[in-house]
């Protein structure tokens, strides 16, 4: 199976909702499905996006959001201003990840919708700090 398929399987919940408001195509250079509409869409389906994706970091705490969850996330973990990382709160290891791109003109938002990492996570904060996260 190619990458394309297998995220349109993983990540059928949100590619399904959102067809018919934007036309999926995959792009080969981030490995990713992706998305381009106008910013008159873009509430309408940040609306659908967060009926099915509810966990959303942004900017200013995505420093607060889990180790595991910013590996699995890879590059769209650092995020600039406008930008957003989706995935269902109810993974506790999600399959894909949506990230929220607008574009610097502001007339276009892009969505791509992502595998995560499929390398191990190991940790990178001390062993006393992960027993006691209370340690300073």
């Amino acid at each position: 199976m190619n990458q394309e398929t297998i995220i349109r399987q993983r990540g059928a919940v949100i590619v399904d909702a959102l067809n018919g408001v934007v036309k999926w195509k995959y792009d080969d250079f981030n490995r990713a499905l992706l998305a381009e509409f106008s910013v008159d869409k873009a509430d309408h389906v940040n609306a659908i996006v967060k009926e099915h994706y509810d966990v959303e970091w942004h900017a200013k705490n995505i420093k607060q959001a889990p180790d595991l969850m910013k590996h699995l996330a890879g590059k769209y973990a650092v995020l600039s201003k406008k930008q957003r990382l989706y995935y269902p709160a109810n993974d506790p290891h999600p399959d894909v990840m949506l990230a929220w791109w607008p574009w610097g003109h502001g007339a276009t938002v892009s969505v791509r919708l992502f595998m995560v990492s499929q390398e191990p996570f190991v940790s990178s904060k001390p062993l006393l700090k992960r027993i006691f996260p209370f340690l300073k």
